[in-house]
């Protein structure tokens, strides 16, 4: 090992030596920062749809001092952010450490991970997306990863020939590097947790329920999204990579994986990528009639080598057949605003959607018999309206931010608290630094998806933001890395934290925390007991998603 006086921005890996960079945070401290590490090999040419593998050693120093690569962005996004360039090689890590590498120093910092949202098709961990200050300044070394997206990490043939979860198999290698390396950055590789929002929330439940991640991480911060969202599983990978085969190649007619495996392999990544597969009828994943989500994780044939996930999820944490950590899960207090924003025409289309024929509440996302998927959404439909949805579009608001993100987490930190601590929160303060402040839909105002996203990773801006933002950052800062230093977010009483003691969450109590200007425990969030009464009574079991 170095000595603490040798360079701190040089460490040796396995495969050879990186060079980092020393930087500043407000207090002009120094902390340590080295992007673009390689964790796998470029999954190009014959490793194209395949599981990522080591990279190859490298000679001299290799330059980590600035992100240039994401993964190809796949969703609707005008460009790539500056200095970032979409291509397959793109599979790399960053670290960021106060610690000096090389130190000899017996006291390691506690990691943090995180797995970026973005719906399976957008994101990266790269810097100009995620900025670490924050959280370095409160002693936590952090490790942002990208993953490959789209058709490029989600397409499978289901067969092991295209292996199904790519861009989780992505995650799960980049943990295991973690694991492996991290005290060469001053990481304890003991003391690692994952974190992550929207699809990156997913992810995380992903990886938590995967007994593959055996001992990676210690503990799991789920924010705005969950395993036991029906955005979680794709039921028709194998029907759509056979329809992008097709597109690329109006003349293949094959239903042969190993003819598509060749035929996409020479295919150009740009033009996979830029498929226009969209949700055929009857397999849509979420949303309504023809929309929603294509390319997303599956569950994987438990007799394939490699297989990742292989059991219906909410059984699993029913069950307890999943990596038995702690874990902070939670929304925010009216998630659905974020996605209406720009169109105001949308709730008026859903609501007709949803009066036309009130089975569209369950959709496919719960196995049940027709005629109960009339009597379950009429049910439903009551919780939240005396009439029709036409009638009150705020309903239709609330409904979809309960359908989608608050109902399914509250489901899973109920079925986890069985076999774990879980501590369970709602977001609701609504300031400027959240990027949503004016925005209201159909009456509904509230904290809409990915605004807390801002407070925790947002850089310090030149100007100084409101007095209720900053401290509402700062205190949101100490509670997550107070649960990746101890596992508890508020291990004693704090005054800054208005001596709240966060409260677990147990079967017959669902207690949350309501995240605000002050914080304050509260039972029963939402409107979940409500579901509850509906969806065990008709759903049939073995449950996926919820």
């Amino acid at each position: 090992m170095k000595k603490a006086d040798d360079d701190p921005t040089l460490v040796t890996l396995p495969e050879g030596q990186i060079r980092g960079r020393a930087l500043q945070l407000v207090d002009n401290s120094t902390y340590y920062a080295f992007q673009e590490i390689p964790y796998a090999a470029p999954p190009v040419g014959k490793l194209r749809f395949q599981e990522p593998v080591a990279p190859e050693n490298w000679e001299g120093v290799l330059n980590t001092t600035k992100n240039t690569k994401i993964c190809y962005q796949s969703g609707e996004v005008d460009s790539a952010p500056e200095g970032l360039t979409e291509t397959e090689d793109c599979l790399y890590l960053n670290v960021y450490t106060t610690l000096k590498p090389g130190d000899d120093t017996e006291i390691l910092l506690p990691v943090l991970v995180w797995i970026h949202g973005g719906a399976f098709v957008l994101g990266s961990g790269a810097r100009q997306f995620y900025n670490p200050e924050l959280f370095v300044h409160h002693k936590v070394v952090i490790v942002t990863i990208n993953y490959r997206l789209g058709p490029l990490g989600f397409l499978t043939t289901e067969d092991g020939v295209i292996p199904g979860n790519l861009g989780l198999k992505d995650q799960h290698f980049a943990l295991q590097w973690v694991k492996k390396n991290i005290n060469l950055f001053g990481g304890d590789p003991e003391k690692i947790t994952i974190a992550g929002e929207s699809a990156g929330g997913v992810a995380v439940g992903l990886q938590l329920v995967s007994l593959k991640n055996k001992d990676l991480f210690r503990g799991a911060i789920i924010q705005s999204g969950t395993v036991l969202s029906e955005t979680s599983h794709q039921d028709y990978a194998r029907f759509y990579a056979f329809e992008l085969g097709k597109s690329l190649d109006p003349d293949f007619t094959s239903d042969d994986s190993e003819e598509l495996l060749k035929l996409l392999q020479n295919a150009s990544a740009s033009d996979i990528n830029n498929n226009t597969i969209t949700a055929a009828v009857g397999k849509e994943r979420d949303l309504v009639e023809g929309e929603g989500l294509v390319w997303l994780p599956v569950i994987e044939n438990a007799d394939l080598e490699g297989a990742l996930l292989t059991g219906p999820y909410h059984e699993d944490i029913r069950n307890g057949n999943i990596n038995q950590i702690p874990i902070i899960i939670g929304f925010n207090s009216e998630e659905e605003l974020f996605f209406w924003r720009n169109d105001a025409s949308i709730p008026e289309k859903r609501a007709k959607y949803l009066d036309n024929d009130p089975s569209n509440l369950i959709r496919n996302k719960f196995n049940m018999t027709t005629a109960n998927k009339l009597t379950a959404g009429n049910k439903l439909r009551e919780i939240y309206t005396d009439g029709n949805f036409e009638d009150d579009l705020g309903a239709v608001v609330r409904f979809f931010s309960d359908e989608l993100f608050t109902t399914p987490s509250i489901r899973h930190a109920k079925l986890q608290s069985y076999h774990t601590d879980v501590y369970m929160y709602q977001f609701s303060h609504k300031g400027k630094l959240g990027g949503q402040i004016d925005v209201e839909v159909a009456g509904v105002k509230g904290v809409g998806h990915a605004e807390d996203v801002l407070y925790f990773w947002g850089p310090n801006s030149e100007e100084p933001n409101e007095p209720d933002d900053e401290m509402t950052r700062h205190r949101l800062l100490t509670l997550w890395t107070n649960f990746v230093k101890y596992l508890n977010p508020t291990p004693e009483e704090d005054e800054f934290l208005f001596n709240v003691t966060w409260e677990k969450v147990a079967p017959n109590k669902l207690v949350y925390i309501n995240l605000n200007t002050t914080f304050e425990m509260q039972e029963n969030p939402k409107k979940y007991l409500e579901w509850e009464k509906v969806i065990d009574v008709y759903a049939i079991p073995p449950l996926i998603s919820y």
